[in-house]
């Protein structure tokens, strides 16, 4: 089990580092090409198909890890293929109603009615893509899912370059989101039609109605979710500019390293976790619990220390304004890298009410923050509040997970504030050598030399 569990790890890493690359150098790129007003229109764009896509499927890919748990292996592809189907059925009976309100909404307000139907289409697109990596996550299958990860990122950076050039300097952005469009729903037809030969079932009584109650909570927590992550672009758009929304899109995307790194852990942790829940190995459970964490701890130290110098290649220098808040998004990042260890338990005992309850909370107070400190601090103030509201996020799941779940939460809340104030520390570090960066890269190589002898020594990666 250890071989394979440091198997499926090895690929989803080795998965999204290739991922960041493709991303790091595709980024000055579309950053160049497009300029900080378009590079905002493009993210703002995909924030609202973000949402789409949460809200329209039902979240229903989310119940295929507990469906794994609750249902035998012959009645998987089945349940995969209806899942599918009533994800897509509810998309599309949206996706009507968005388009006749839209119709109706553009005599009063300018609404961009081709780009709302690009932004549909690539929706339903994204939800296949997600649920087939969920899917090929929890089948550990994690070399297919590699393969598919750098496919669509690939495609989707090349035929956004060569569709960006024929448009004029300014709506060059809609070559960015075409390309982008087009990739998901061509491989969104093809991932569905692949799942549907595999089930043939497109409505089965059962399986709906044990999907239904837990996805539709988890509806709210993916959108609320959006809305604390994505706002923070929204409203910097509408309160500072479409230039302040750019830099702050581009350092925010520079800053998904972390997460992006924390997601792909998280994928190879839940299934053994899972499993080592259902097996009742709670010692099993701290122990690699306390490797994930350390590991996890490092690489956003790492990366915290590294960053400046390889922001300042990532980015051209009309969006170094962006440089000093990437630290803070780092916080941000590991504030929910210790939120998912609740969250992961809320999960498995389909408490998706409870999760929902607590993003929703963290989301509003996102929107106040957002309010408060873009206007006193700007981008700034905009960065400090999403993190804010993601330790409130931590927070109240944890105090869930401790006090209100029946069952025994496997970890204290002395598990986790050790690595927060290595964070934390690492953050005034950086401050202190902001121009000695020979110290900062000197203290993160070493810290990565030790934790590679360490992971060479126990022989697993957590």
């Amino acid at each position: 089990m250890e071989k394979s569990k440091n198997k499926t790890i090895a690929f989803n890493i080795a998965s999204t580092l290739i991922l960041q690359g493709l991303a790091f150098f595709s980024g000055p790129i579309f950053s160049g090409i497009l300029g900080t007003e378009n590079y905002g229109i493009a993210a703002v764009y995909l924030t609202w198909t973000t949402l789409a896509s949460t809200v329209f499927s039902l979240q229903a890919a989310g119940t295929l890890a507990v469906a794994r748990i609750n249902y035998p292996e012959e009645k998987q592809a089945a349940y995969q293929s209806s899942v599918f189907s009533l994800a897509t059925i509810s998309y599309l009976g949206f996706s009507i109603l968005t388009v006749i309100f839209a119709l109706a909404g553009s005599k009063w307000i300018d609404l961009n009615i081709p780009m709302i139907l690009l932004g549909l289409a690539q929706g339903w697109g994204m939800y296949c893509v997600s649920a087939m990596n969920l899917k090929l996550t929890y089948e550990f299958k994690a070399d297919k899912n590699f393969i598919l990860s750098i496919l669509i990122s690939g495609l989707t950076i090349v035929i956004s370059i060569i569709l960006i050039r024929p448009f004029p300097r300014e709506s060059n952005y809609w070559g960015r989101i075409i390309g982008q469009s087009l990739v998901y729903v061509v491989i969104g037809v093809i991932l569905f039609v692949i799942v549907y030969r595999s089930g043939k079932t497109i409505y089965n009584k059962e399986f709906w109605l044990f999907t239904l109650p837990i996805a539709i909570p988890t509806i709210f927590h993916s959108l609320a979710n959006i809305v604390l992550n994505q706002s923070d672009k929204v409203m910097l758009q509408a309160m500072v500019g479409n230039s302040a929304a750019g830099i702050y899109a581009l350092a925010a995307t520079f800053g998904t390293v972390v997460h992006s790194l924390w997601n792909a852990l998280n994928n190879s942790w839940v299934p053994f976790y899972y499993e080592y829940t259902k097996n009742n190995q709670k010692d099993e459970i701290r122990r690699h619990a306390k490797n994930y964490t350390e590991l996890f701890t490092i690489i956003t130290v790492g990366f915290i220390l590294l960053a400046r110098e390889v922001f300042h290649i990532y980015a051209s220098k009309d969006f170094w304004a962006g440089t000093d808040l990437i630290p803070l998004f780092a916080i941000g990042h590991y504030f929910i890298f210790l939120y998912s260890m609740p969250v992961n338990y809320e999960f498995y005992h389909k408490k998706t009410k409870m999760i929902a309850i607590g993003t929703t909370l963290a989301a509003v107070s996102n929107l106040a923050l957002n309010y408060i400190m873009i206007r006193c601090c700007g981008i700034l103030g905009a960065v400090i509040a999403t993190a804010i509201s993601h330790g409130l996020q931590f927070i109240f799941h944890f105090f869930c997970a401790k006090r209100i779940i029946e069952g025994d939460f496997p970890f204290s809340i002395k598990n986790f504030i050790p690595g927060f104030f290595a964070v934390c520390l690492s953050c005034g570090f950086y401050w202190i050598t902001r121009d000695f960066w020979y110290i900062r890269w000197g203290v993160g190589m070493v810290l990565g030399v030790c934790l590679v002898i360490k992971i060479i020594k126990r022989r697993e990666i957590f």
